[in-house]
């Protein structure tokens, strides 16, 4: 029997790293990780030989790296199937909208339209139930405390088109926005979940969101000042244990691993679960199938577009 390939973004540091670490524990187990800068991707590369584990090179605010990364993947399977995909990395820009040269909201290409054309290029590339992990967050439901905490009020779906561009409350001040932007994105991951659920049905692969819980001292705040990134690394992480809906990198890479190896939840498609490894509710917005077929069709038509 052939060894499991899995597939992995966001693999270099903070959650992805932690959930490469335990799928690499298996002897048997075969990674291929995307980076924007394989050659800088020291902790990854240490955790596995070359014959198991392969970083190729990937910028998921670039649509035709994602493609590029997506052939060489195949070329790598040799007709061969991933036993799972793990739609991972994420960039959070407080700011006004920036855009890819793509013309996307980079937020909303980093952290959901890369992925989705991602999934649509590998979909013929799956095993029968294999599972596609998306990484989600709290922050996409206005009604978790915890989030609103730290300023987060939860996705603001205003249309794929104009949240492509990043075009949510125009009134709100740019670290609002910013936030916003974030938060909508993981609405996105969320609502696409459930759309491609529906869409492959219980014979093709398994669609889960998952929602790995604040995680104080990873690099998402990287974009924000020196304070708020110190604060981030070095305070957030001794206060965290009192936060509700905190974990730790450690903590949520290895319930994550436990997802894609079918380990936890060998079954059941369009599923929300958390670092916990339950499956929880997710917010109100995201069940809206109106807004899931039509994000699930932006994502078909920008896949299908950039193949041609």
């Amino acid at each position: 029997m052939p060894a499991p390939v899995h597939l992995l973004t966001g693999a270099t540091s903070g959650l992805g790293l932690e959930a490469a670490r335990h799928l690499l524990a298996d002897p048997a187990c075969r990674l291929i990780a995307g980076a924007r800068r394989p050659d800088r991707a020291y902790a990854l590369r240490g955790l596995a030989p070359a014959d198991r584990l392969a970083i190729l090179p990937l910028d998921l605010l670039s649509l035709e790296s994602t493609m590029a990364f997506a052939d060489l993947v195949a070329a790598r399977l040799d007709g061969g199937r991933l036993a799972s995909l793990a739609a991972n990395a994420g960039l959070q820009f407080v700011g006004l909208p920036r855009l890819t040269r793509d013309g996307y909201d980079e937020t909303f290409q980093a952290n959901w339209l890369g992925h989705a054309v991602l999934i649509e290029r590998m979909l013929p590339r799956l095993a029968p139930a294999a599972p596609v992990v998306l990484t989600a967050s709290g922050t996409h439901d206005p009604t978790k405390r915890e989030a609103r905490m730290f300023g987060f009020r939860g996705g603001l779906f205003t249309g794929a088109e104009r949240v492509a561009r990043g075009d949510l409350d125009a009134t709100a001040s740019a670290r609002q926005q910013g936030m916003d932007r974030y938060a909508t994105s993981k609405l996105c991951a969320v609502l696409q979940v459930y759309a491609l659920a529906r869409r492959c049905g219980t014979d093709g692969p398994r669609f889960i969101a998952f929602d790995p819980g604040l995680m104080p001292g990873t690099g998402l705040a990287r974009d924000r000042g020196a304070f708020e990134q110190w604060a981030w690394s070095n305070v957030m992480p001794l206060v965290a244990r009192l936060v509700p809906g905190a974990s730790t990198a450690a903590r949520s890479g290895a319930a994550y691993a436990e997802l894609l190896t079918g380990r936890a939840f060998a079954r059941g498609t369009g599923l929300h679960v958390d670092y916990t490894l339950r499956e929880i509710p997710s917010s109100r917005d995201s069940h809206r199938v109106d807004w899931q077929d039509e994000l699930d069709l932006f994502a078909r038509r920008t896949a299908q577009a950039v193949m041609n």
